[in-house]
């Protein structure tokens, strides 16, 4: 049995499974980077190099990965030192339990952070999307963690550790906690004292966790801006309560790595549509100049696998075509819903796993492979409501949408 055959849709715990059932693991972490890393690269169908950029170079999945990272750096530290680690995963107040403590886990907010001074946001990142929406886009002190663990740095480690009483408060809420904050860290009696939750003995010299060689990496790039060696960045993708990380960032960037080694391979270059005379340029992921003279504009979107449905010939592929954040109205500026005019082509990129489930669905085996759509914007359905803008869910029958594949034919018009 290959792995091919074991990956669901590809989302992270499918992959989580799939590993458990070949290898007869209980925890991915018992495997080494390679098998680790062929998964990922097995389900994107990309190389390790382009997977190297695509997590140092991007900054959303940078940010996530590293903010992650800590919590797996954390728990191994406090594991080898014989203590018992829960993790709550979920988009609480709690990331992790030890010792019955209820733990916060951050990492510095680099904008603040410097010399003996370090900086830590403790704002949600899910409800109010400011304060001025409201004071709840705070986190309310009765609610939060006993600790806040923050990582000060990893070379040499320096953690620190602030019961919830001494977080500073919002000057508008004393029952909520001001973001970000700062905090003195040189002489703070929470200053890598594990012993506020109940450890009494840990080795901080530890180097098991950074890399000491960029070679022997297997993702070297991203070892080296995150200073953390490549097993720790694929357990922290690789783990369950973290499934934005693959589930979101990651997919939602590989699409865009394929599309992009699709027209480089193809000689075919992508123009960055801000530099282009088009209004509400922004709204589109890149053009490209047509051969007959002229510009066309992209949106590159992913499959939407709730809102599948894989029967036969009559299966379903769905797309979400609307922005993350705003709301559903006709807003000039705060509306989530494209309009008709700010791309001339939708292009779904359908991932490996998901083709390959479709293919099934229609009798065809050909493997982990990529499938690229381009369906022009005016067949898109429109908003019932707000007629000059796009539906925020578009489906298409996997029969009829053969038609718009991305083929040599499309690729002409701009050769």
């Amino acid at each position: 049995m290959k792995i091919d055959d074991l990956l669901g849709t590809g989302r992270i715990g499918d992959i989580l499974n799939a590993l458990k059932t070949l290898y007869k693991v209980e925890t991915t972490r018992n495997l080494s980077e390679e098998i680790k890393l062929n998964a990922l690269l097995t389900v994107l169908q990309l190389n390790s190099n382009d997977f190297d950029s695509l997590i140092a170079d991007n900054s959303p999945v940078f940010r996530t990965i590293k903010g992650h990272a800590f919590e797996i750096v954390f728990e191994y530290l406090v594991s080898s030192a014989g203590y018992n680690v829960i993790d709550v995963g979920g988009d609480g107040d709690i990331d992790l339990i030890v010792n019955e403590h209820k733990l916060q886990l951050k990492t510095p907010y680099a904008a603040g952070t410097k010399d003996n001074l370090v900086q830590y946001k403790t704002h949600k990142t899910h409800g109010a999307k400011s304060e001025l929406e409201s004071i709840d886009y705070y986190h309310n002190i009765d609610e939060f963690a006993d600790f806040l663990v923050g990582l000060i740095s990893y070379e040499p480690l320096r953690i620190i550790f602030l019961n919830k009483d001494e977080l500073p408060r919002h000057p508008k809420s004393k029952s909520h906690i001001l973001s970000p904050f700062v905090v003195n860290w040189e002489n703070h009696a929470g200053f890598n004292n594990f012993s506020r939750i109940g450890i009494n003995k840990i080795d901080l010299s530890t180097l098991s966790y950074f890399p000491n060689n960029l070679e022997n990496e297997l993702l070297p790039k991203s070892a080296k801006k995150l200073n953390l060696t490549t097993n720790i960045i694929l357990d922290t993708i690789l783990f369950e309560s973290n499934f934005r990380i693959w589930d979101m960032a990651i997919r939602g960037w590989a699409r865009e790595v394929a599309i992009n080694n699709l027209f480089i391979k193809n000689n075919i270059k992508l123009l960055k549509p801000t530099t282009l005379n088009k209004n509400r340029a922004d709204k589109s992921d890149f053009a490209l100049e047509k051969k007959s003279g002229g510009y066309d504009f992209f949106q590159v979107k992913g499959v939407s696998t709730n809102n599948c449905s894989f029967n036969g010939e009559k299966s379903i592929i769905a797309t979400e075509t609307q922005l993350t954040r705003g709301r559903v109205n006709d807003h000039p500026t705060q509306s989530r819903l494209y309009l008709l005019t700010d791309f001339d082509f939708l292009i779904l990129c359908v991932d490996p796993p998901i083709t390959k489930l479709f293919n099934k669905e229609i009798g065809i085996n050909n493997g982990l492979l990529w499938n690229f759509y381009c369906i022009p914007t005016i067949l898109l359905d429109k908003h019932h409501i707000f007629k000059n803008r796009l539906k925020s869910l578009q489906t298409f029958n996997v029969m009829d949408i053969e038609k718009y594949r991305i083929d040599k034919k499309f690729l002409e018009n701009y050769l």
